[in-house]
C-alpha cells in the first residue's frame, strides 16, 4: 500500500514537473513572438509613415506644378480661364487612361482566375 502511495504521489509529481516545464516554455515563446511582432509594427508604422510624407510631399508639388502651367498657358493665349480649363482636361483624361488600364488589368486577373478554377 504504501509503495503505491509512493508511485502515485511520484507520477504526480512528475506530472507537475513537465506541467510546469511546459508552462515556462510557452511563456518564453509567447514573449519572444509579442517582441517580434511589435518589432514589425515599429518597421511598417514607419515606412507607412514614410511613403504618406512622400505621397503628401509629391501631391504638393504637382499641384503647385499644374497651377504654374495653367498660369503660364493663360498668360500665352491671353485669357483667364482657358490654361486652367486645359490642365483641367488634362487631368481628367490622365485618371481616365488610368481607370482604364487598371480596369483592363482588374479584367485579366479576373479572367486568370477563372481558368485556374475551370481548368
Amino acid at each position: 500500500m504504501f509503495f503505491r502511495i509512493v508511485k502515485i504521489v511520484s507520477k504526480l509529481l512528475g506530472m507537475a514537473c513537465i506541467l510546469e516545464l511546459v508552462r515556462e516554455k510557452l511563456a518564453v515563446l509567447i514573449y519572444t513572438f509579442q517582441h517580434s511582432l511589435k518589432k514589425k509594427a515599429k518597421k511598417v508604422g514607419w515606412i507607412l509613415l514614410i511613403f504618406s510624407t512622400a505621397f503628401i510631399l509629391f501631391g504638393l508639388g504637382l499641384r503647385f506644378l499644374l497651377l504654374g502651367l495653367a498660369c503660364w498657358l493663360n498668360q500665352i493665349f491671353e485669357s483667364n480661364y482657358i490654361g486652367f480649363l486645359m490642365v483641367a482636361l488634362f487631368c481628367f483624361l490622365m485618371v481616365a487612361a488610368v481607370l482604364l488600364m487598371l480596369r483592363s488589368h482588374i479584367n485579366d486577373q479576373v479572367a486568370d482566375q477563372e481558368k485556374i478554377t475551370d481548368g
